[in-house]
């Protein structure tokens, strides 16, 4: 098998890459990037690397012709979308990949807060305007990940003077942990999911997950069911909610890709390609104590932030777990592929 998989400075492509590499051998790894330092900077895990700045179909067509791709893995949302909508022009690399209007209902923040209410699927409160909305409240973007241009509303000062009802979702603000669900789905059907708790964020006001660990909570999987089944979805997806002291579940949003905490579930024995590449050489062992991982460098800001916030929690776990703790990309075995990852974040 060939796979061609990117952006490879992306710390999801490299664990990835790393599983596939440890876990199907005899598979040939291609990668791509947008930026020129990957010529010199790219994870150990790949066979070649190619820099495309222009990221145009045509490109990628001649690998694919060239080289025998198999399957196409882009792990960037904005790259993806714009492949899977144009599945077609790339062979059958990336059937593995539903109908593309199911990727745009789970990846439009109000598309999908009406589906779940639609199904009876506990979600926060929408607002219909700025005056409308109950402080606290929170404003996103429709479609943006990784908390990208999300407005948290504390008191009246932090109103902004208008917004874009049409491109944003006003929301109940819900106070809680974050947990989520992560799967590969085939025709509805979830493939072996996996749950986590986040342990630490950045931004630490709620941004991305840098820590995590194992969570086990079947109202996540049975929530999660009843979207993916009634839109017949398949591809990768990780079901975000905000789980309360109360312990009610609330359904924030989808990232209906590979995601950024890819890795707590596969170092833990889930194998999200079982269903696309076939079952791998050497069984995965589940383990019963689940490791935690976590992305470095960024862990490292974001605790000093914890502790800038007097909040020692996080810093506590972190340090108290320091010898069990498994990174995304590590340092010592893989050294020019941690480089990449920060360069890529100094860089964009």
């Amino acid at each position: 098998m060939n796979i061609l998989l990117g952006d490879i400075s992306s710390y999801k492509a490299i664990s990835v890459a790393k599983f596939i590499r440890e876990n199907y051998s005899d598979f040939k790894i291609y990668s791509f990037d947008s930026r020129s330092f990957t010529n010199d900077f790219h994870t150990k895990y790949v066979d070649k690397n190619f820099v495309i700045e222009d990221l145009g179909f045509d490109s990628f067509i001649d690998i694919i012709d060239t080289y025998k791709i198999d399957f196409f893995i882009p792990v960037i949302n904005e790259s993806l979308a714009r492949f899977w909508k144009n599945k077609n022009k790339f062979k059958n690399t990336l059937n593995y990949l539903g109908e593309f209007s199911t990727y745009q209902i789970l990846n439009d923040k109000l598309q999908l807060h009406e589906l779940a209410k639609d199904l009876k699927i506990l979600v926060p409160e929408k607002y219909k305007s700025l005056k409308q909305a109950i402080i606290p409240f929170v404003v996103k973007p429709n479609d943006l990940s990784s908390a990208k241009g999300v407005i948290y509303i504390n008191q009246a000062k932090d109103i902004p003077i208008s917004i874009n009802t049409n491109t944003s979702i006003i929301q109940q603000y819900v106070k809680g942990t974050g947990v989520g669900y992560s799967f590969y789905c085939k025709n509805g059907r979830i493939m072996d999911g996996y749950g986590h708790k986040r342990l630490a964020e950045y931004p630490v006001s709620g941004g991305s997950s840098t820590y995590r660990e194992h969570y086990q909570d079947e109202r996540m999987n049975e929530m999660a069911s009843k979207i993916v089944k009634h839109l017949n979805f398949s591809g990768f997806a990780m079901f975000e909610f905000l789980l309360t002291d109360s312990n009610k579940l609330y359904l924030l949003e989808v990232n209906p890709r590979i995601w950024g905490s890819i890795n707590q579930g596969m170092v833990n024995g889930t194998n999200y390609f079982k269903e696309i590449f076939g079952t791998q050489k050497t069984k995965i062992k589940k383990k019963k104590n689940h490791v935690k991982t976590y992305i470095g460098p960024v862990i490292y800001i974001s605790l000093v932030n914890y502790l800038f916030k007097m909040n020692f929690k996080p810093v506590f776990i972190f340090f108290k777990n320091i010898f069990n703790n498994v990174p995304d990309v590590n340092f010592i075995y893989d050294p020019k592929g941690y480089l990449s990852t920060i360069i890529r974040k100094l860089t964009s």
